[in-house]
């Protein structure tokens, strides 16, 4: 296939003064390369972050009694599931679904004999809660909720609990203390239990482990004197399949008097700190934009300058304004192009090598764990950057070339 004869001058006319082109190139190439370390960074600390908050506490989708999401909050033990095996069992047909487990979640005291503060417990499933608390990553398996002393809860254990590590610090208690809860049964009566300590732990949410005691759910259900339970988790095989599993719950507890919420409806603070960055990256954008749109006007300004006897001679031959209008925007798109390709390559190039070294990152506000942050590759981000570039290279290109199409020819023809 040949390629046009304008195209060609177009190439060759960028590269008259390679310095100038070269250095426009670099501009072009640097924005690319911020665009995807920026947005890489912040991809990959989305799905960090999002993987911690469903592995620590959320899980995929939680599943109420209707009427607890509006009123269970005061008054958690109205709103209980009964014969939660049957439930579980239809739902596990459910295709994308790994694992469903019970909870039982409710406030009460904690007393050391000397100490006495307000607590939230969850009643749990050991062998589902340790299922759900696995992330899988390119770096291997880690884990949403992690014992910091001790030992997990096994599903032999009846009278042990684990503590967060702010509860327990607070409350000075350590691994093989004793400690009492005492809570409301589901009747309204009073009841209280000796418990001991076998390990703390610790999540990404610092106001989850300075309150939190977790108990197998017998033993909760022992102390609150119910068989019944108040929250089902799911667990889906991966993320992105969570709206395809919730339309199927919907349909198949539709007739069942209950409800459901996926983990991104209760994730407050993921939510709002996507929607904070995502604004951080427009802004980015932006910025990019107009540096690759300045530098390509002054590239093309200046041709222009210089060649203005040029562009004089070719319409005295019989060019017409906007053949010349047509070179000028090819000459801008070919930097475009050549910037942007040379920029996601190097991006791409740079994103791996940071990857491999990682960036040690501190705890985000309101957690206690850092993590290593990764520049992860987002093909739409790659897209993305290079659109960016080339959609600059022609709205930046379009002035100088329309005035460079309305030069009149004796003017042009006189330039020096």
């Amino acid at each position: 296939m040949e390629i046009p004869l304008d195209l060609k001058l177009a190439v060759r006319n960028v590269f008259r003064n390679k310095v100038r082109s070269l250095i426009t190139l670099a501009a072009i190439a640097f924005g690319c390369i911020s665009l995807i370390i920026a947005g890489g960074f912040f991809e990959d600390t989305f799905l960090q972050m999002r993987e911690s908050v469903i592995h620590s506490n959320l899980g995929h989708i939680q599943i109420y009694k209707k009427g607890y999401i509006e009123k269970g909050s005061a008054k958690p033990f109205d709103y209980m599931i009964e014969n939660p095996d049957e439930i579980e069992k239809l739902i596990s047909s459910i295709e994308h679904v790994e694992l469903i487990t019970p909870r039982i979640t409710f406030s009460g005291l904690m007393s050391t004999g000397e100490n006495t503060v307000s607590i939230f417990c969850q009643g749990i499933n050991p062998e589902g809660e340790q299922a759900i608390s696995v992330i899988e990553t390119v770096k291997g398996a880690t884990s949403g909720l992690a014992i910091e002393a001790g030992e997990n809860l096994s599903q032999n254990d009846m009278y042990n609990v684990i503590l967060g590590r702010g509860l327990a610090k607070a409350m000075g208690s350590k691994v093989g203390d004793f400690i009492i809860l005492v809570c409301n049964t589901v009747g309204g009566a009073l009841n209280a239990m000796d418990m001991k300590v076998k390990g703390t732990f610790f999540t990404i949410s610092k106001e989850f482990d300075d309150r939190a005691v977790r108990m197998p759910i017998a033993a909760a259900q022992t102390l609150l004197r119910t068989d019944k339970v108040q929250t089902l988790v799911v667990l889906v095989d991966k993320t992105e399949n969570t709206d395809q599993v919730k339309k199927q719950l919907l349909y198949l507890v539709k007739d069942k008097d209950l409800e459901l919420k996926p983990w991104y409806e209760l994730a407050d603070f993921y939510n709002k700190t996507v929607e904070l960055y995502g604004r951080q990256f427009l802004v980015l954008k932006f910025i990019i934009a107009i540096i690759v749109i300045l530098s390509i006007f002054n590239t093309i300004n200046m041709s222009i300058w210089e060649r203005t006897r040029e562009i004089g001679t070719i319409m005295a031959l019989g060019s017409r304004r906007r053949e010349v209008l047509k070179l000028f925007l090819l000459e801008g798109l070919v930097l475009g192009i050549l910037g942007g390709l040379i920029g996601i390559a190097a991006g791409t190039v740079l994103a791996y090598l940071i990857s491999l070294v990682g960036i040690p990152m501190p705890p985000p506000p309101g957690a206690t764990v850092g993590w290593t942050a990764h520049i992860k590759i987002v093909p739409q981000l790659l897209i993305a950057s290079f659109s960016i570039a080339l959609i600059s290279s022609l709205v930046s290109s379009f002035y100088p070339a329309f005035k460079a199409s309305r030069l009149i020819i004796a003017d042009a023809l006189r330039h020096f």
